[in-house]
């Protein structure tokens, strides 16, 4: 794949001067027509995709790429041992369906390489090239979005309000389980709720987010991609977008469910979207999106191949017996992260330790009630 053709440079510190040493733009290399790297000596990958076009009344979303950059690559480096190279940004097509197309062949072609790509949004609808690039592998996926609203249809139209249906609905799709988190129900219909939970979508409200972001992790373990849309962070800490509300998650617990991501050998992709430049009131928004996305390298600096396999020496095992189930759940000593064996399923669950203690006190958590439903 010839980058050149589709990638416009990104020049850190332009407008600034020279970046700073031990700042994350000294240790991130840059993509241009000079370069003689071996691209995949890197392990991360920065695409923007500066596409507004299809968001509703928040076209200037697709400003918000340099702009994120600009606050990341102020943040100090941690102590990490992957390389990232920034390929700048995508070149728009003449059309959205082009832009669409070139940035499905980047997914396919980074992820068949097994990195990671970070995609620096636009509008929250470019999940639908990323997911087309996963399917044009022909494996199952297992997809999420953190977002205030359930994205899922309007009178047939598709864009960044309206596109879930496409993701779900065709006979073909190859998404293996969908989880939204954070959405608040009060700006979701309920017979769309409704549907969504009849398509065994996994859905997570806000108040279960909020009530304590550690729950999240079992959540995001096992995805493919995470898309984040900005509404799904409370306006007060990030007021970039025309859809946000004053209740939502905190950029603390989005940070904190990056890291988790970056933690998930699974997971290879992240969209970042709907953040609108011109709505950022001392670019707070872009400093959260950049804060997140620091905390993704520190999580991925912290992955570990712990997933339970055909050896279970490296695993504490419990067994939990009761009237309602015989459960079997696994701890792994390397990162404490829990898993349960279901009577009635083959592989092992990501589950939590509040999963196992409620087992223990005779009782199914919500996640472990979902997993016998389904």
């Amino acid at each position: 794949m010839d980058f050149k053709e589709y990638l416009q440079a990104y020049e850190p510190g332009s407008d600034k001067g020279p970046i700073e040493r031990d700042r994350l733009g000294c240790d991130v290399d840059f993509y241009d027509v000079n370069f003689e790297g071996e691209v995949f000596a890197y392990d991360i990958f920065i695409l923007g995709v500066p596409e507004g076009r299809l968001s509703p009344n928040n076209e200037t979303c697709a400003f918000a790429p340099d702009e994120i950059r600009a606050s990341l690559y102020e943040l100090y480096s941690g102590d990490w041992s992957h390389k990232v190279l920034d390929l700048g940004n995508l070149k728009l097509g003449n059309e959205v369906k082009d832009t669409y197309l070139a940035l499905q062949e980047f997914t396919s072609f980074i992820i068949q390489n097994k990195k990671v790509l970070l995609v620096l949004g636009g509008g929250h609808d470019l999940i639908i090239p990323i997911y087309k690039g996963y399917a044009a592998m022909g494996n199952p996926v297992n997809f999420a979005s953190s977002d205030a609203y359930l994205d899922f249809q309007e009178a047939g139209k598709s864009h960044s309000r309206s596109f879930l249906s496409q993701l779900l609905a065709s006979q073909d799709s190859l998404m293996s389980q969908y989880t939204l988190i954070g959405y608040q129900s009060y700006l979701c219909s309920p017979r769309e709720l409704k549907l969504l939970e009849d398509m065994d979508v996994h859905l997570l409200r806000l108040a279960d987010v909020n009530a304590d972001i550690k729950e999240v992790e079992p959540c995001v373990r096992d995805l493919s991609h995470l898309s984040v849309d900005l509404s799904v962070v409370k306006s007060s800490e990030a007021p970039a977008s025309v859809h946000s509300s004053p209740n939502g998650i905190s950029a603390a617990s989005l940070c904190a469910m990056l890291r988790y991501c970056g933690m998930s050998s699974g997971l290879s992709s992240v969209l970042f979207s709907e953040l609108n430049p011109r709505l950022d009131r001392n670019k707070q928004s872009a400093k959260v999106y950049a804060q997140a996305i620091w905390y993704f390298f520190e999580g991925f600096n912290m992955r570990c191949d712990d997933l339970p396999g055909q050896e279970l020496e490296n695993f504490q095992k419990f067994h939990v017996s009761s009237e309602l189930s015989e459960l079997l759940f696994y701890k792994s000593q390397q990162s404490s992260r829990w898993w349960v064996q279901l009577p009635t399923k083959d592989s092992l669950l990501p589950c939590s330790f509040i999963d196992y203690k409620k087992a223990v006190e005779g009782l199914l958590s919500d996640r472990l009630l979902k997993y016998i439903k389904h």
